[in-house]
């Protein structure tokens, strides 16, 4: 059922919070209203406003405490950057409420407790051990804004020793597998024995030929290769494309002879990257690699990776933080047990894969590792 305010306003006064109800402004058909009322939040979230005097009054600290308060409820704490209201106060709204709480958070215990009071509101209680642990995770970033690395260390031990089971649970999914097909694709590529770096492959129009040039918003120029009748297969399960390749000499004058020959590319089993050999008319076989950066050329280009989810991001940045810490004292050991108890709360989110590439027991997890915050900040 849709909790009703006046209940809220009883849990508030329970716990001691000053909470002023604000009845929202009627839109007027006819004309625009003077302020920009917020409009109702969803049934199923809180939303605090952050911007504007609400920041002066604590609109981030709220935010993050009632992020780290709703725990792994179905709630979702979302955020406004300025609602127009300015009240002397931070504008909370919970959930599809047609009115709004107007709170104090100018300190971690107001902000705690108003946290929880708009929760209530909102029909959902705190579990125990969520206040205890961001109250320690608040307290460490203090102590690392005062460089008391020790001290830092101490209170994110003690913010992770304090969180439920309920939010050590992965927040994300891992990324899915890219699509075991060529069409439509385009790849991060260097010029094969040449000094030109990060040059675009893409499927010409046509498609059955491929050009390697500079990209966008670089001018294309001329091509610095060129597939010609390229046909795809399949070798051990993985897709193929073979085709005759056109290399111009580097330094040549346009229409100078060129370098020909056979172009074989073979597709990695995570359609993430290809490798291949350019075999020229001696018989040399030139190595050449490249990485996807897409399907579908019309495509919005986004970022691969994804920041934690708000309600998780205090979790994995105890652990990316306290990792960093450990890694600084010398214990790389713990640093990657730290790194990778984030990679497993998110797998998309990039710090945690970076923990673990600095603080790797091989050369080969800490290459792994890189390339995986590599694939993670790129583009899709």
């Amino acid at each position: 059922p849709q909790p009703r305010l006046d209940s809220c306003a009883a849990s508030s006064a329970a716990v001691g919070l000053s909470m002023l109800f604000v009845a929202a402004p009627l839109l007027r058909p006819t004309a625009a209203p003077a302020l920009r009322s917020p409009p109702p939040a969803a049934a199923d979230s809180l939303r605090v406003c952050n911007g504007g005097q609400c920041g002066q009054f604590g609109g981030s600290l709220l935010l993050d405490a009632a992020s780290a308060l709703a725990g792994a409820s179905p709630i979702a704490v979302t955020t406004q950057n300025c609602c127009g209201e300015c009240p002397d106060g931070v504008i909370v709204r919970p959930c599809s409420a047609s009115s709004y709480l107007t709170v104090d958070a100018s300190s971690l215990q107001l902000a705690l407790d108003a946290a929880a009071g708009a929760l209530d509101a909102a029909g959902v209680s705190v579990e125990p051990g969520l206040r205890e642990a961001f109250g320690h995770h608040h307290a460490a970033k203090v102590e690392e804004e005062r460089a008391d690395a020790a001290a830092a260390l101490s209170e994110y031990s003690a913010a992770i020793g304090a969180m439920p089971a309920s939010v050590l649970q992965p927040w994300q999914p891992p990324l899915e597998p890219e699509p075991l097909l060529w069409p439509g694709t385009a790849w991060l590529c260097d010029q094969p024995g040449g000094a030109l770096r990060g040059l675009v492959l893409r499927e010409d129009k046509e498609g059955a030929d491929w050009t390697l040039t500079r990209p966008p918003p670089n001018k294309p120029g001329p091509a610095v290769l060129r597939l010609h009748s390229a046909s795809a297969g399949e070798e051990g399960g993985r897709p193929t494309l073979r085709a005759e390749y056109v290399l111009p000499v580097e330094g040549a004058a346009e229409g100078a002879a060129a370098e020909s020959g056979i172009a074989e590319l073979v597709m990695a089993d995570d359609g993430r990257s290809f490798e291949g050999t350019l075999c020229g008319p001696g018989g040399e076989a030139r190595l050449w690699r490249g990485a996807r950066l897409g399907v579908g050329t019309g495509m919005r280009r986004k970022r691969r990776g994804a920041k934690p989810p708000q309600k998780a991001a205090w979790v994995h940045d105890s652990y990316t933080r306290r990792g960093r810490l450990l890694l600084a004292a010398g214990d790389a050991a713990a640093a990657r047990a730290d790194a990778l108890a984030a990679i497993r709360l998110c797998p998309r989110a990039a710090d945690g894969w970076s923990l673990l590439a600095d603080a790797a027991e091989s050369e080969g997890e800490a290459a792994a590792a890189a390339a995986e915050v590599e694939w993670l900040q790129g583009w899709a």
